[in-house]
Protein backbone atom coordinates (compact mmCIF):
# COMPACT_ATOMS: atom_id res chain seq x y z
CA UNK A 1 0.00 0.00 0.00
CA UNK A 2 1.51 3.25 -1.07
CA UNK A 3 0.54 6.78 0.92
CA UNK A 4 -1.31 7.65 -1.99
CA UNK A 5 -3.78 4.72 -1.87
CA UNK A 6 -5.65 6.57 1.22
CA UNK A 7 -8.64 7.32 -0.32
CA UNK A 8 -9.06 10.75 1.05
CA UNK A 9 -5.72 12.06 -0.45
CA UNK A 10 -7.90 12.19 -3.49
CA UNK A 11 -9.30 15.26 -2.42
CA UNK A 12 -6.01 17.08 -2.71
CA UNK A 13 -4.28 18.16 -5.90
CA UNK A 14 -0.71 17.19 -6.54
CA UNK A 15 1.14 20.16 -5.19
CA UNK A 16 -1.58 19.67 -1.67
CA UNK A 17 -0.57 16.02 -2.02
CA UNK A 18 3.42 16.42 -2.11
CA UNK A 19 3.23 18.88 0.51
CA UNK A 20 2.04 16.10 3.05
CA UNK A 21 4.57 13.85 1.52
CA UNK A 22 7.37 16.01 1.72
CA UNK A 23 6.40 16.50 5.38
CA UNK A 24 6.31 13.22 5.91
CA UNK A 25 8.66 10.77 7.45
CA UNK A 26 8.79 6.92 5.94
CA UNK A 27 9.76 4.70 8.77
CA UNK A 28 10.58 0.90 9.34
CA UNK A 29 10.01 -0.71 12.87
CA UNK A 30 10.92 -4.11 13.65
CA UNK A 31 8.95 -6.71 15.37
CA UNK A 32 8.26 -6.34 19.36
CA UNK A 33 8.95 -2.27 18.90
CA UNK A 34 6.83 -0.19 21.38
CA UNK A 35 5.67 2.79 19.48
CA UNK A 36 4.60 4.97 22.78
CA UNK A 37 3.34 4.09 26.29
CA UNK A 38 0.45 4.88 27.98
CA UNK A 39 0.85 8.28 29.38
CA UNK A 40 2.61 9.57 26.17
CA UNK A 41 2.03 12.26 24.08
CA UNK A 42 2.12 11.68 20.28
CA UNK A 43 3.01 14.52 17.98
CA UNK A 44 2.23 12.88 14.45
CA UNK A 45 -0.30 10.15 12.93
CA UNK A 46 1.15 6.76 11.64
CA UNK A 47 -0.18 6.03 7.94
CA UNK A 48 1.02 2.23 7.62
CA UNK A 49 2.14 0.95 4.62
CA UNK A 50 2.63 -2.40 5.98
CA UNK A 51 2.69 -4.49 9.19
CA UNK A 52 0.70 -5.39 12.15
CA UNK A 53 0.37 -2.91 15.18
CA UNK A 54 -1.75 -3.93 18.32
CA UNK A 55 -2.87 -1.21 21.07
CA UNK A 56 -3.35 -2.47 24.32
CA UNK A 57 -3.87 -1.70 27.99
CA UNK A 58 -1.07 -2.76 30.48
CA UNK A 59 -1.94 -4.13 33.91
CA UNK A 60 -1.22 -2.36 36.75
CA UNK A 61 -0.30 -5.39 39.09
CA UNK A 62 2.07 -8.34 38.16
CA UNK A 63 -1.19 -10.70 38.42
CA UNK A 64 -3.38 -9.05 35.94
CA UNK A 65 -2.80 -9.81 32.35
CA UNK A 66 -3.36 -7.26 29.39
CA UNK A 67 -6.52 -6.03 27.61
CA UNK A 68 -5.72 -5.64 24.09
CA UNK A 69 -8.36 -3.22 22.78
CA UNK A 70 -7.93 -3.49 18.42
CA UNK A 71 -5.12 -4.16 16.13
CA UNK A 72 -3.87 -1.46 12.90
CA UNK A 73 -3.35 -2.80 9.65
CA UNK A 74 -2.70 -1.11 6.00
CA UNK A 75 -5.21 1.11 5.63
CA UNK A 76 -6.02 1.53 9.11
CA UNK A 77 -5.21 4.10 11.88
CA UNK A 78 -5.05 4.48 15.49
CA UNK A 79 -7.95 6.08 17.55
CA UNK A 80 -5.49 6.47 20.77
CA UNK A 81 -2.52 7.63 18.25
CA UNK A 82 -4.97 10.09 16.48
CA UNK A 83 -6.43 11.74 19.70
CA UNK A 84 -3.03 12.33 21.31
CA UNK A 85 -1.68 14.10 18.28
CA UNK A 86 -4.58 16.39 17.80
CA UNK A 87 -5.78 17.55 21.61
CA UNK A 88 -1.78 16.83 22.78
CA UNK A 89 -3.16 14.86 25.86
CA UNK A 90 -1.36 11.94 27.08
CA UNK A 91 -2.25 8.14 25.18
CA UNK A 92 -4.77 6.61 26.97
CA UNK A 93 -3.00 2.99 25.79
CA UNK A 94 0.19 1.44 24.67
CA UNK A 95 0.62 -0.03 20.82
CA UNK A 96 3.47 -2.33 20.08
CA UNK A 97 4.67 -4.03 16.72
CA UNK A 98 3.33 -7.31 16.25
CA UNK A 99 3.95 -7.65 12.60
CA UNK A 100 7.31 -5.40 11.65
CA UNK A 101 5.76 -2.38 9.88
CA UNK A 102 6.58 0.23 7.49
CA UNK A 103 4.84 3.08 6.90
CA UNK A 104 4.52 7.15 6.67
CA UNK A 105 4.41 9.01 10.36
CA UNK A 106 2.35 12.58 9.00
CA UNK A 107 3.69 15.31 12.25
CA UNK A 108 0.64 17.34 13.60
CA UNK A 109 1.22 20.36 12.16
CA UNK A 110 0.07 18.40 8.52
CA UNK A 111 -2.83 16.60 10.15
CA UNK A 112 -4.12 19.71 11.57
CA UNK A 113 -3.77 21.32 7.89
CA UNK A 114 -5.11 18.14 6.39
CA UNK A 115 -8.62 18.36 8.98
CA UNK A 116 -8.83 22.16 7.41
CA UNK A 117 -8.57 21.03 4.19
CA UNK A 118 -9.90 17.70 3.72
CA UNK A 119 -13.39 16.81 3.86
CA UNK A 120 -12.59 13.05 3.72
CA UNK A 121 -10.04 13.50 5.67
CA UNK A 122 -12.49 14.84 8.08
CA UNK A 123 -15.02 12.52 7.37
CA UNK A 124 -12.61 9.14 7.68
CA UNK A 125 -11.62 10.63 11.27
CA UNK A 126 -14.94 10.63 12.05
CA UNK A 127 -15.79 7.22 10.73
CA UNK A 128 -13.07 5.90 12.89
CA UNK A 129 -13.70 7.29 15.95
CA UNK A 130 -17.11 5.95 15.60
CA UNK A 131 -16.05 2.24 14.34
CA UNK A 132 -12.77 2.20 17.27
CA UNK A 133 -15.80 3.82 20.18
CA UNK A 134 -18.45 1.32 19.45
CA UNK A 135 -16.09 -1.67 19.36
CA UNK A 136 -14.65 -0.54 22.80
CA UNK A 137 -18.26 -0.51 24.22
CA UNK A 138 -18.43 -3.97 22.77
CA UNK A 139 -15.12 -5.00 24.63
CA UNK A 140 -16.50 -3.56 27.90
CA UNK A 141 -19.56 -5.28 27.47
CA UNK A 142 -17.88 -8.65 26.89
CA UNK A 143 -15.45 -8.10 29.89
CA UNK A 144 -18.47 -7.19 32.53
CA UNK A 145 -21.24 -9.55 31.51
CA UNK A 146 -20.34 -11.98 29.48
CA UNK A 147 -18.99 -15.51 30.71
CA UNK A 148 -15.67 -16.30 29.91
CA UNK A 149 -16.38 -19.47 28.47
CA UNK A 150 -18.95 -17.28 26.03
CA UNK A 151 -16.46 -14.40 25.06
CA UNK A 152 -14.08 -17.22 24.38
CA UNK A 153 -16.17 -18.68 22.05
CA UNK A 154 -17.60 -14.78 20.47
CA UNK A 155 -13.50 -14.72 20.13
CA UNK A 156 -12.95 -17.85 18.15
CA UNK A 157 -16.37 -17.54 15.87
CA UNK A 158 -15.11 -13.72 14.82
CA UNK A 159 -12.05 -15.24 13.23
CA UNK A 160 -14.01 -17.07 11.06
CA UNK A 161 -11.51 -20.01 10.55
CA UNK A 162 -12.54 -23.29 12.23
CA UNK A 163 -9.03 -23.44 12.57
CA UNK A 164 -7.11 -20.98 14.42
CA UNK A 165 -3.44 -20.89 15.65
CA UNK A 166 -3.06 -18.88 18.54
CA UNK A 167 -0.98 -19.86 22.08
CA UNK A 168 -3.07 -19.71 25.24
CA UNK A 169 -1.16 -16.56 26.62
CA UNK A 170 -1.99 -14.52 23.55
CA UNK A 171 -5.66 -15.41 23.95
CA UNK A 172 -5.53 -14.37 27.64
CA UNK A 173 -3.57 -10.74 26.38
CA UNK A 174 -6.96 -10.77 23.86
CA UNK A 175 -9.44 -11.33 26.40
CA UNK A 176 -7.61 -9.40 29.45
CA UNK A 177 -7.45 -12.68 32.01
CA UNK A 178 -4.63 -14.50 32.98
CA UNK A 179 -3.08 -17.79 30.81
CA UNK A 180 -4.17 -20.30 33.22
CA UNK A 181 -7.66 -18.83 33.22
CA UNK A 182 -7.67 -19.29 29.62
CA UNK A 183 -6.18 -22.80 29.35
CA UNK A 184 -8.94 -24.02 32.17
CA UNK A 185 -11.96 -22.86 30.37
CA UNK A 186 -10.61 -24.06 27.07
CA UNK A 187 -10.32 -26.95 28.57
CA UNK A 188 -13.69 -27.50 29.76
CA UNK A 189 -15.00 -26.34 26.27
CA UNK A 190 -12.78 -29.10 24.81
CA UNK A 191 -14.42 -32.20 27.58
CA UNK A 192 -17.54 -30.49 25.85
CA UNK A 193 -16.97 -31.67 22.73
CA UNK A 194 -17.47 -27.93 21.14
CA UNK A 195 -13.24 -27.63 20.48
CA UNK A 196 -9.96 -29.95 19.99
CA UNK A 197 -7.14 -28.03 21.42
CA UNK A 198 -3.91 -29.03 20.09
CA UNK A 199 -0.08 -27.44 20.33
CA UNK A 200 -0.68 -23.22 19.05
CA UNK A 201 -3.93 -24.21 17.57
CA UNK A 202 -7.64 -24.46 18.38
CA UNK A 203 -9.57 -25.84 16.24
CA UNK A 204 -14.04 -25.69 16.36
CA UNK A 205 -15.78 -28.87 16.10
Amino acid sequence: MELKDYYFFKDLSEDEFKKIKNEAKFIKVPIGSILYYKGDVNDGILFLKKGKIKVYLQPESIDKSEITLYHISAGEQCLVNTLSTITQNKTMASAMVEESIEGWLIPRKSILWLIDNSKSYRDFKIELCGNRVTNLINLIHSIKFEHLEQRILNWLFVQGKDKIKITHEAMANFLGVSRETISRNLKKLENSGILKLGRGTIIIV
